[in-house]
């Protein structure tokens, strides 16, 4: 699961760096939660803002693809996304994260996989 989750976050970096006429610093692919929401807060900068949503989506993708059999699902977004906006998901997401100072140095990754079933869990 770490595997595709450093390797889905790797696969954005390159794009990521083709925006270097930016001043913004991504993140590398063992980035902590702190570093993460401080990129992610900046809403004026479009790069932050473009590699934090693909970030989460990247996170959420690789628990799809990679779910553990033994377990019911523990994220479940509506079908096809449907009332669910990515800038108010990440803005939960990061006063969420600053609530919860005790994940600042975990992998940003690993915080995202706290965050989602809090945010849409499943019924039943």
């Amino acid at each position: 699961m770490k595997k595709i989750i450093a390797m889905t976050v790797m696969a954005f970096l390159p794009v990521a760096q083709s925006y270097s006429q930016t001043t913004t610093a991504i993140p590398k692919a063992d980035v902590s939660t702190e570093a993460m929401i401080k990129l992610c807060q900046d809403k004026g900068d479009v790069v932050a803002q473009t590699f934090c949503f693909g970030f989460g989506e990247g996170v959420y993708q690789a628990n799809l693809v990679n779910p553990d059999s033994k377990l019911a699902p523990k994220v479940c977004v509506p079908q096809g996304g449907i009332g669910v906006s990515r800038d108010e998901v990440l803005a939960e997401f990061i006063k969420w994260a600053q609530a919860h100072p005790e994940y600042n140095k975990e992998f940003a990754a690993s915080t995202v996989l706290r965050y989602l079933p809090i945010r849409f869990p499943c019924k039943g």
